[in-house]
């Protein structure tokens, strides 16, 4: 599987300076590891963003300018600008292929039940990520979960049920709900009964405009 590849330079600006790079369009980044010492680099924002979103999380290639071989990292953390989405900083962890990691993987549900299509249920997205172990040339984008196994309001889909590669081993635990159904509650419209007037009411009423009636012939 070909790697998402970014080039980057060394950089030598850093604290509040980088906020004159940020204004060039660049972006600081970081790569450490546990075999690796920090090395403060800096690369082209707009390149930066494109090359994260491809990767997905998987492996990215790291082209440090100077340097011959290439670094194999992940993506750590990424910080954005709350406003315009732009990339602040971005930390890369650097990997050996050779050696397996724990890595956590998006869960993507696929499909729609039956019940859901007829109105008759809501799908419930319980558990949005799992974490595996693997080498790092195997790592998944993502776990898709076909949700159409979900034919009665009884069935329920756990981690258990997850297909992953045979090289891949689940971390999480294996009883962890992923998703399932819950009915519709419909809203019971109450509507006051208006009872009709009975005979006897009637008569009463009837009565009492006669006497009504009387009353004003005699005044």
């Amino acid at each position: 599987m070909a790697q998402t590849e970014l080039g980057v330079q060394a950089r030598s600006v850093t604290g509040k300076q980088v906020k004159r790079l940020r204004r060039q369009g660049q972006v600081p980044l970081i790569v450490y590891g546990y075999k690796t010492q920090p090395i403060n680099l800096q690369a082209l924002e707009f390149g930066t963003r494109r090359a994260l979103a491809k990767a997905g999380g998987q492996l990215m290639s790291l082209h440090i300018e100077g340097e011959d071989q290439p670094r194999m990292t992940l993506a750590r953390e990424v910080q954005r600008d709350s406003i315009t989405g732009k990339l602040i900083h971005v930390d890369f962890y650097e990997v050996d292929i050779t050696e397996r990691i724990e890595v956590e993987v998006p869960l993507t549900l696929v499909g729609e039940p039956r019940l859901v299509d007829t109105g008759q249920a809501v799908l419930v997205h319980v558990l949005n990520s799992v974490d595996i172990e693997c080498l790092p040339t195997d790592i998944m984008q993502t776990i898709e979960v076909d949700v159409t196994r979900l034919v009665t309001l009884d069935d329920e889909i756990h981690v258990r049920d997850l297909v992953v590669p045979e090289n891949v081993e689940m971390l999480t635990n294996r009883d962890e709900l992923v998703a399932k159904l819950e009915p519709v509650e419909e809203e019971e419209v109450e509507e006051e009964a208006v009872a009709a007037p009975s005979v006897e009411d009637v008569e009463v009423i009837q009565r009492g405009k006669l006497e009504e009636e009387e009353e004003e012939e005699g005044q």
